[in-house]
């Protein structure tokens, strides 16, 4: 989903909803409609010779599903799950069963298209650390909240990120 399909859907809705956590401390999300569920089974298979952003796979209720680590995945550093970490499961029309480990879940939150902003255009100090994050093909936008700023992601280019290797 690219940023202009998430504003033409928003355009059209008029508000997006989007599944929100927190990695490194800021703040991030994904469009709700791509996530089937968030699980707090952190216990991963490894897999050995994978990428490092490949934490393993999980069974979830019988499925096996392979766990990206975000972290790595957006150029910040490795962390060992905690007890606030998650598995967020995406549907299978994004792609093969697969899962984001994340730091800690957040709210749902809900943004109109007056507020999306495309990235890269935002000029403030954090907008200058974002530049050196890998994979910014997997940032579709920004939205300035009320206290925090929302980097929306694209939750179908995750395993694409594999395929360009």
């Amino acid at each position: 989903m690219s940023k202009q399909s998430i504003v033409a859907e928003v355009e059209t809705e008029r508000k997006i909803q989007l599944c929100t956590f927190r990695l490194n401390n800021r703040l991030f999300g994904v469009d709700i409609q791509d996530v089937k569920e968030i699980n707090t089974e952190v216990g991963f298979t490894r897999i050995f010779h994978a990428p490092r952003e490949v934490r393993g796979y999980v069974n979830i209720r019988g499925q096996i599903h392979l766990v990206l680590d975000l972290r790595t995945l957006l150029g910040f550093a490795q962390k060992d799950p905690d007890h606030e970490s998650r598995v967020v499961i995406f549907k299978q029309n994004i792609g093969e069963p697969f899962g984001a480990l994340v730091d800690k879940i957040g709210d749902i939150v809900e943004v109109g298209s007056e507020d999306i902003e495309e990235y890269g255009a935002q000029d403030d100090a954090e907008a200058a650390q974002e530049d050196r994050w890998k994979n910014r093909n997997l940032v579709v936008g920004v939205c300035k909240l009320e206290k925090d700023l929302l980097v929306i992601l694209n939750a179908r280019s995750f395993l694409k990120t594999f395929e360009q290797k």
